[in-house]
């Protein structure tokens, strides 16, 4: 059997090839895991700032209503100490106006008799004809004895049509008996339009909103969204906590990542916002403007590698190639005499280590010049190439090598089989070539294509004095003499010594 599988080496082109698809999957790998944790430090700031933005605005909310408180105390005890006789009520209208006119947080101070009826407020004109008997603040402190402040919900200002916050206080008869109630209105809209003195983009909002999730305020102003109750949101049923979140808006249906700070001392809290795609434009444009030039020199590494990798592979094949034609007959395609030289003395080393036989059978066209006489080279080289597969068809053993020794010679290096093993392979050949029927009229008596062999088998030594290689082919050749004297188309096995 022809075994030049072994001289092929293993493939650099695949290695590198790899090694680029792993280069380009690392890069890819790192870039896309440096990129999400970005995104997520990104996201991480903004919310950061959003939250920061709501402390400082719930503080702001917190000095409204503490100075909205302010005046109710002052005027409680004003109307405890003074009394809801005329000439007093005509120095509280006086004090209400003058007290609420520099104030744009402020709309209106009112104070609410016993039965329910307005008495005095800084909005002249509208006394004993509004009644706040309805109205949550006034049930609250008809009902409640304590004197702490009360922020109602929201409600249509009694004296006119707007929204209003009511803050509100009770006021005590010198007995302790139900007096009255001091309310103070707070516009929501100045807290919009407050809230809009700070950047929170075009998709931005900030909002004012209860404890129990109702807006009480919002910027961009949207009346229609006042009263609204945003915990039906799922990401937002938590407002009452402070803390970050991403959720998508009831009132407009914007995602939006924002900030919530609950005030410790009033029922109500801040929620600032932006909308999240407007905030991660500037990262998402970064992150394209990377991603394709990270995909440009991914691109350029993997082209310029798989390139490369195709440049060593065509000269490895190159090489090989080389490195086939340097060891094989171009004729027969079998092993050519410097190949068989090379593994005849590295099987005799390698079986002179193992004590081990070493057979050898030099193989000869019986009258191939006559042949070549009769019908020309061209069908003498054709009838070689046919002995040859015949002959690689009988040595299969991966060991086994078929090899051109010379001419019309063929040599079968048999390492590990002995004599008798040697001499059936020999006579497989032989009938195998006599099996082929080619015709040879000079070949008499059978006038047909046959060969001889001679088979030599012997168990090298280390030691050269005794027994070398050459030795070896010196008997096979002794052998194949032997079968052409005794009439050709026959095996001749070399006796040992």
């Amino acid at each position: 059997m022809s075994a030049f599988s072994s001289i092929r080496p293993a493939s650099s082109a695949r290695g590198l090839r790899a090694f680029v698809l792993v280069v380009c999957l690392v890069i890819l790998g790192l870039e896309a895991w440096r990129d999400w944790h970005e995104r997520g430090h990104e996201i991480a700031r903004i919310s950061a700032d959003t939250l920061n933005l709501a402390k400082s605005l719930t503080q702001h909310a917190q000095d409204t209503f503490e100075l909205a408180d302010a005046l109710l105390v002052d005027v409680v005890d004003r109307v405890e100490t003074g009394g809801v006789l005329p000439n007093a009520i005509a120095r509280l209208d006086t004090f209400l106006v003058e007290r609420v006119q520099s104030l744009q947080r402020i709309k209106s101070l009112t104070i609410y008799g016993p039965d329910g009826f307005l008495l005095s407020s800084s909005l002249p004109g509208h006394r004993a004809r509004v009644s706040a008997r309805d109205t949550a603040f006034f049930q609250h402190h008809g009902t409640s004895t304590s004197g702490e402040w009360f922020l109602g919900p929201l409600i249509r200002d009694p004296l006119g049509s707007d929204w209003v916050l009511t803050l509100s206080r009770r006021i005590d008869k010198p007995d302790g008996s139900f007096g009255g109630v001091v309310q103070a209105s707070i516009p929501p809209r100045y807290f919009g339009n407050f809230f809009g003195r700070f950047d929170v983009g075009s998709q931005g909002s900030i909002t004012l909103i209860h404890a129990n999730g109702t807006i009480l305020s919002r910027y961009p102003y949207i009346e229609r969204a006042l009263g609204a109750n945003i915990s039906s949101e799922p990401r937002l049923r938590d407002i009452s906590r402070p803390g970050t979140y991403e959720y998508v808006s009831p009132i407009d249906g914007v995602r939006r990542l924002g900030g919530h700070q609950r005030n410790h001392v009033f029922p109500v809290g801040v929620l600032s916002s932006v909308g999240r795609d407007e905030a991660l434009a500037r990262w998402n444009e970064e992150f394209v403007f990377r991603s394709t030039i990270i995909g440009l020199l991914v691109v350029t590494i993997g082209s310029l590698g798989w390139s490369l990798a195709g440049a060593l592979r065509r000269r490895e094949e190159a090489e090989t190639e080389l490195a086939v034609l340097a060891t094989t007959d171009g004729l027969t395609s079998l092993a050519n005499r410097r190949m068989f030289d090379r593994q005849l003395e590295t099987e005799w080393l390698r079986a002179a280590r193992e004590k081990a036989p070493v057979s050898l059978l030099l193989i000869d066209v019986d009258q191939f010049k006559a042949y070549n006489d009769i019908y020309g080279h061209q069908a003498g080289d054709e009838c070689l190439r046919t002995i040859a597969k015949a002959i690689v068809g009988a040595a299969r053993r991966p060991g086994d090598l078929v090899a051109r020794y010379g001419g019309e010679e063929i040599a079968v290096l048999l390492p590990g089989l002995d004599d008798a093993g040697a001499a059936a392979v020999a006579e497989s050949i032989r009938a195998r070539v006599e099996a082929l029927a080619l015709r040879h009229e000079a070949n008499v008596p059978c006038s047909i294509l046959t060969v001889s062999i001679g088979s030599a088998t012997r168990v090298p030594s280390l030691d050269r004095s005794r027994i070398a290689p050459k030795d070896l082919i010196a008997l096979a050749d002794a052998a194949l003499y032997r079968a052409k004297q005794d009439g050709r188309n026959r095996v001749s096995v070399a006796k040992a010594a």
